[in-house]
C-alpha cells in the first residue's frame, strides 16, 4: 500500500493551487487592479500568508482577463535581508536570473550582459563574489538604476513583486528615487508594482509621507482573514482525502484555537495527522493534546526570547508586556479603561497606545478595524496560560 503523505504545510509559504485557501476572489480584484496599471501596497502581519497570497496573485495575473488586460509576467524580488544598495541589487539580481520561467530566466541574463558591458560593472563585483577595488556609492546607484531599467525590458506586460518593502526605509542611498525613476516614470507604463509588508505603519509612511518619493503612488490593501467556514471546509477535506477523517468537533476545535490563523491553522492540523494512526480518525482529545504540545513549545521559541529582553528593557519596554498580557487575558477592545489601566500596571491610559504601536512594528500584534489582536495564535494561549491576572480578566470591570 503506498503511503499517503501529511496534506497540511506550515514552515512554507504554499504553492499548490489546491492548498491555497479562500483568496481567489481577493487575487482577482489585485489583478485588475495591477493591469489596470495601478500599484498595490499589500499589508498583512508576518506568517498570514502575504507569501502565499503573492503565489495565488502570481497564477491568476497570467490569466487572460480581456483585450485591455492580457496574461502579466511577474518576476518576485525578496527584500527581507536588505541592509544596503548592494544587497538590493543582489536581490534584483537573483530574483532577475533564477526566475523559474526559462524564458525569462535567459532573457535576464542577456539584458544583464548588455547592462554590465554599458556602465562596465560587473554584478559579481557588487555581490561580493570578486575581489575588486571599492566601489562608491554613486556607482552602486547607477547600477540598481540600470538594472531595475533592464528588469523592465523582460515582459511588455510586468509585475514586479517587491516582497517586505519597508526594509528598504533603513537602506542607505536612494532606493525609493531609484524605484521610482526607474520602475514609475515615462518608459514604464507596461509595470505595475506590488509592494508587500509585514510592518503596516513602517509601510504607510513610505506612501502616505509627502516627502517620500513613492507618496500617493499605491493602492493600499489589507490582505482578507480567511474564514473559519474556508478553512473547516478545506480542513475536513484534506483530512478525509489522506485517510484519517476528522470529528466536527474536532475541526471546530482546531480553528477555534488557532483564531484561524493560516500558519497556525496549518501547523496544528499537521500535528493531528501525526499523532492520528492511518485509519484511525481525528479526535476532539488530539486536537486538544496537540494544541498543548505546542503552546508549551512557545517556552522554547523567539517569541519567549523577546518576551525575556522586554522584561529586561525600560519602561516604554515593560509597558509593551503589559500590553501583550492585557491583550492575551482581554482581548483586543476597551484597553484604556481605568481599571483594566491600573490592573495591568500602567502609569496612565496614555501608556497604552505607544505599547501597542510598538509591538506592532515589531509583528506580534496588529489591528484589524478597532480590534487589536496577538499575531500569532500560540503566543496568545501561552501567554494567557502564564498570567496571572487571566482567571480574573473575564469579570466584567464595568464602564470606562
Amino acid at each position: 500500500m503506498a503511503s499517503v503523505l501529511n496534506p497540511f504545510i506550515w514552515d512554507r509559504p504554499v504553492d499548490d493551487p489546491s492548498k491555497i485557501i479562500g483568496m481567489d476572489a481577493f487575487a482577482h480584484r489585485v489583478a485588475l487592479t495591477l493591469k489596470g496599471q495601478t500599484n498595490v501596497a499589500l499589508f498583512g502581519p508576518r506568517d498570514t500568508g502575504k507569501t502565499t497570497f503573492i503565489n495565488q496573485l502570481e497564477l491568476e495575473l497570467r490569466k487572460d482577463h480581456g483585450g485591455d488586460a492580457p496574461p502579466f509576467d511577474v518576476v518576485k524580488v525578496n527584500l527581507q535581508r536588505v541592509v544596503s544598495i548592494p544587497g538590493f541589487i543582489g536581490c534584483v539580481h537573483d530574483a532577475m536570473v533564477e526566475h523559474p520561467e526559462k524564458r525569462l530566466r535567459r532573457g535576464a541574463q542577456r539584458q544583464i550582459g548588455v547592462m554590465e558591458k554599458e556602465i562596465g560593472f560587473d554584478i559579481r563585483v557588487i555581490k561580493g563574489t570578486v575581489r575588486s577595488p571599492a566601489i562608491t556609492p554613486a556607482q552602486d546607484a547607477e547600477t540598481l538604476h540600470a538594472q531595475l531599467v533592464a528588469l523592465r525590458s523582460l515582459s511588455n506586460h510586468l509585475i514586479v513583486v517587491f516582497d517586505e518593502f519597508q526594509r528598504l526605509r533603513h537602506c542607505p542611498g536612494e532606493a525609493l528615487s531609484i524605484i521610482r525613476s526607474a520602475l514609475m516614470s515615462s518608459g514604464a507604463n507596461h509595470v505595475s508594482l506590488v509592494f508587500t509588508g509585514s510592518i503596516r505603519n513602517a509601510l504607510q509612511m513610505m506612501l502616505e509621507n509627502s516627502n517620500e518619493p513613492i507618496f500617493g503612488e499605491a493602492a493600499q490593501m489589507q490582505l482578507p482573514a480567511i474564514s473559519r467556514a474556508d478553512f473547516l471546509e478545506y480542513l475536513e477535506f484534506q483530512f478525509e482525502a489522506s485517510g484519517k477523517p476528522a470529528d466536527e468537533d474536532a475541526l471546530n476545535h482546531l480553528v477555534n484555537a488557532t483564531d484561524a490563523h493560516p500558519r497556525g491553522t496549518q501547523q496544528l492540523a499537521w500535528e493531528c495527522w501525526v499523532d492520528t494512526p492511518p485509519g484511525d480518525r481525528v479526535t476532539l482529545d488530539t486536537v486538544m493534546i496537540a494544541h498543548d504540545r505546542l503552546v508549551q513549545a512557545i517556552e522554547r521559541s523567539e517569541f519567549a526570547a523577546v518576551l525575556n529582553v522586554l522584561m529586561g528593557g525600560d519602561e516604554g519596554e515593560i509597558n509593551e508586556v503589559r500590553a501583550l498580557q492585557m491583550l492575551a487575558d482581554r482581548g483586543g477592545e476597551r484597553l484604556t479603561s481605568r481599571p483594566l489601566v491600573t490592573r495591568y500596571g500602567f502609569g496612565a491610559a496614555a501608556r497604552v497606545a505607544p505599547a501597542l504601536n510598538r509591538l506592532q512594528r515589531r509583528g506580534l500584534v496588529d489591528r484589524r478595524e478597532r480590534s487589536w489582536y496577538i499575531v500569532d495564535p500560540l503566543f496568545k494561549e501561552w501567554l494567557r496560560r502564564a498570567s496571572p491576572l487571566a482567571d480574573r480578566a473575564d469579570a466584567p470591570f464595568g464602564p470606562n
